[in-house]
């Protein structure tokens, strides 16, 4: 008969001996890679010549004396008043801005403050109970004025 004698299993301090060994070993060869690699590079670097540059005089001259007209806010050219080649001094009328969008704003804006002096006054007068809410002062000004109606 054979004699089978149970096979220990190795102890914890074996195996994580084991483990450290091997993870040390990972560790050197990516050193030595690491190592290999940027020696490489700083050899390349001191051997290789690089003659691509080329070193050459030259000047710098401006084209015209163009200026570029630009409106802060932005806006469409309604007449242009001068021409290409025309010379302009400072504060001349070089472009006229088309108004249809400014007032078209103007408009809205002025209507809006009219339905808030109309609300304060409606709210005026039921603060203090009247029988009738008188139009705004300003109002009266405009009492023909199409915007009213």
């Amino acid at each position: 008969m054979i004699n089978l004698a149970p096979v220990s299993a190795p102890s914890d301090h074996a195996r994580d001996t084991d483990i450290v060994s091997q993870l040390r070993r990972y560790r050197r060869f990516g050193f030595m890679t690491m190592l290999i690699f940027i020696g490489s590079l700083v050899s390349w670097s001191v051997l290789a010549s690089l003659q691509g540059a080329v070193a050459t005089a030259g000047q710098f001259v401006v084209a015209s004396d163009v200026k570029k007209v630009q409106h802060p806010t932005g806006g469409v050219v309604g007449e242009l008043l001068v021409k290409d080649g025309d010379r302009v001094n400072a504060g001349d009328v070089v472009i006229r801005l088309d108004d249809t969008l400014l007032r078209a704003n103007y408009q809205i804006v002025a209507k809006q403050l009219d339905e808030f002096a109309v609300r304060r006054n409606r709210l005026e007068a039921e603060r203090d109970s009247a029988v009738s809410i008188e139009p705004p002062a300003e109002f009266a000004q405009r009492e023909n004025s199409p915007e009213l109606t």
